[in-house]
């Protein structure tokens, strides 16, 4: 399996397991707050000023003490203030008489009718009640005043059981112009981003949240006109809202209405409801009222983005505002956002799987700056909002898996040459070729380098009169010897052959050092450490050597060259067999040191101070038409 292969499953594997366990969603949300909270800061939308909260504050209870001890003709004497009002929705159940004044609920009734625009919520119970007959009638009275379902729909909406429902009481119910269920569902941290508006029932009408109600009723339509499938939308006025799967998305702008310090997003206008008994007729001409609790120790608590005490009510004017004023915000398109997954995991699966590191993580936070620079445009700009997090999870995954394993790829790569490579040349010319591998070549390249050959003199005498053990002994230290003076000056030992060495010069370094000049001082190096092997054998009772080096520098193919099994980093073409001739040649001219016409002239400026360049005419090679002319190297300090 190839590395981009391993890279694509695991980062399918970690988006699946981060979907699974909830990251993706918990990021996601962080994220999409994040950029709400940005925006109310550096792009404050101001409340729209037709949306009114009447709360039931502090100030109210103080007054006139908690809900349960209220007669409902306060709330009939409040809808008399209200007459001018654009629409009504009221934010508190009524599911049971008036306990407290028994002309309470009459009074209540009648001001719902003069009204003729107050919408009254329904509870959702979040099981079947017990439905007795009584309970059938009720539901079923209810169910009438929703719009029966359409086909197109049904499918789009989520779906509720009637038993669930709890209308008002009967004489407020059919006083009231439209009702609504007022249960919204928050997100799984409890923050309320995308509430639900509309809902299907098992009897197959449609059921529309309390705001949608107070929506249709502030545009004059009724809730079947406003509901449209395919896609399921909202249709008031001229505004097309986008839902999905009933629920809408919000731009968060509301916190905490009254006197309270400044926070982030625009406060909701609010009166309080013991003002709004006493205020102006034309205070509140043409505007949307909600009416509902904000005093402090409820328990209708609807965080959003912006404010973790946003309570129930002014949650729900923010869902108005949404619904007729702001811009709709609409997820991104669900291909594009799979293409935009699908860019910044496929840029690391492409870009790590050749070429260098260095370029591929250029390219992929290039790749990664674009997607999340799209996402960003669609945000500020267009209203759209993006997922987030499959897009962040899906990069880092896929970068992190791709470049652990082009880590680990060329960590291998690494121990693979300095294991190859450590056996011809010194440390730390193994070390620079690992910083540098492209200077290795190991497919073949014809290149300038340097040969040398040494041979010891009369080895097959040797060896076949002295002893095993000693020969080896004897080869091992003088092998030893010849190594260390080819590391020294920064060459590379090709191979042994027998008592013969091959040794590359600059097949691994630039062309502007003088490879020439350090082969010939490696070589002089050879004779003087071979001098003290001589001598220290000399002490032991052990026979000494005598060695004869060859030099010449040429052109040569170098590479990793051999069999399918067996591959050695070696040289050759006529300059090797050259080298070869030139060591073979120092038994015929009795000398120690041969190197060609090419070599010397390299040479020779360099080591002036410390070797003579003795001319002992030209040679012939076989294979070559000019005969080739040859120099013996001697140490100044040697001669006589």
């Amino acid at each position: 399996m190839s590395a981009w292969h391993r890279g694509l499953i695991g980062t399918l594997l970690l988006l699946a397991l981060a979907q699974g366990t909830g990251i993706t969603g918990g990021l996601n949300r962080w994220l999409t707050d994040t950029h709400w909270r940005w925006r109310a800061q550096w792009r404050p939308t101001s409340f729209p000023s037709d949306i009114l909260v009447i709360g039931i504050d502090d100030k109210t209870v103080r007054q006139f003490g908690r809900l349960r001890y209220w007669s409902r003709s306060r709330y009939a004497q409040l809808l008399e203030r209200l007459r001018l009002a654009r629409a009504v929705g009221i934010d508190v159940l009524f599911t049971e008489p008036d306990m407290l004044d028994a002309r309470g609920d009459a009074a209540f009734a009648k001001a719902l009718r003069e009204h003729g625009k107050v919408a009254l919520p329904l509870h959702q119970w979040k099981e079947a009640r017990p439905f007795s007959g009584d309970v059938q009638k009720q539901t079923q009275a209810l169910l009438q005043r929703f719009p029966p379902t359409q086909a197109a729909i049904t499918g789009q909406l989520p779906v509720v059981f009637s038993q669930t429902l709890e209308p008002p009481m009967e004489t407020l119910r059919d006083a009231a112009a439209a009702i609504g269920y007022a249960d919204v569902n928050a997100d799984a941290d409890g923050v309320f981003r995308t509430p639900t508006l509309l809902k299907v029932t098992s009897d197959g009408v449609v059921l529309p949240h309390l705001s949608v109600a107070v929506a249709c009723l502030a545009q004059g339509i009724s809730v079947a006109d406003a509901v449209r499938a395919l896609p399921a939308r909202l249709r008031l006025g001229q505004r097309d809202v986008p839902l999905t799967n009933g629920a809408i998305w919000l731009q968060p702008i509301a916190r905490r209405g009254g006197g309270l310090a400044a926070g982030m997003g625009q406060p909701v206008p609010t009166v309080s409801f013991v003002d709004a008994l006493n205020a102006p007729l034309e205070q509140f001409k043409g505007k949307i009222v909600l009416i509902g609790e904000t005093a402090t120790g409820t328990s209708d608590i609807r965080p959003n983005p912006l404010d973790n005490s946003l309570r129930g009510v002014e949650l729900n004017a923010e869902i108005l505002a949404n619904l007729l004023f702001l811009p709709p915000v609409r997820p991104l398109n669900t291909v594009v956002q799979w293409l935009l997954i699908a860019m910044v995991v496929g840029a690391p699966l492409a870009l790590f799987s050749g070429g260098s590191p260095a370029r591929a993580t250029v390219g992929v936070a290039a790749v990664f700056v674009l997607v999340w620079g799209i996402m960003e445009g669609c945000f500020w700009q267009g209203h759209v909002l993006p997922s987030w997090s499959p897009v962040l999870v899906g990069f880092v995954g896929s970068t992190l898996l791709m470049g652990l394993q082009r880590l680990a790829q060329e960590e291998a790569a690494k121990r693979q040459l300095r294991q190859s490579f450590s056996m011809y040349v010194a440390p730390e010319l193994v070390e620079e070729i690992v910083r540098n591998p492209e200077i290795v070549h190991e497919e073949g390249k014809r290149m300038n380098v340097v040969i040398l050959f040494s041979d010891v003199r009369n080895f097959t005498t040797y060896s076949e009169h002295n002893p095993p053990e000693m020969v080896v002994r004897q080869m091992q230290e003088y092998l030893n010897e010849m190594t260390e003076a080819v590391d020294r000056h920064r060459g590379a030992v090709d191979k042994f052959v027998g008592d013969e060495v091959m040794a590359l010069f600059n097949p691994f370094l630039p062309d502007a050092d003088n490879m020439s000049a350090s082969a010939v001082a490696c070589a002089l190096e050879m004779l003087e450490r071979l001098r003290r092997l001589n001598e220290r054998w000399a002490q032991q009772s052990m026979p000494s050597f005598r060695i004869g080096i060859g030099i010449h520098a040429g052109e040569a193919v170098v590479g990793n060259i051999g069999s399918t099994r067996r591959l050695q980093y070696t040289a050759l073409g006529d300059t090797v067999n050259l080298a070869s001739r030139l060591q073979t040649a120092t038994k015929e001219l009795d000398a120690l040191i041969v190197v060609s016409d090419v070599v010397k002239e390299a040479a020779e400026p360099l080591l002036r101070e410390v070797a003579e360049f003795v001319f002992w005419g030209s040679i012939s090679v076989k294979g070559r038409e000019q005969p080739v002319q040859v120099y013996e190297v001697k140490r100044k300090d040697s001669l006589s």
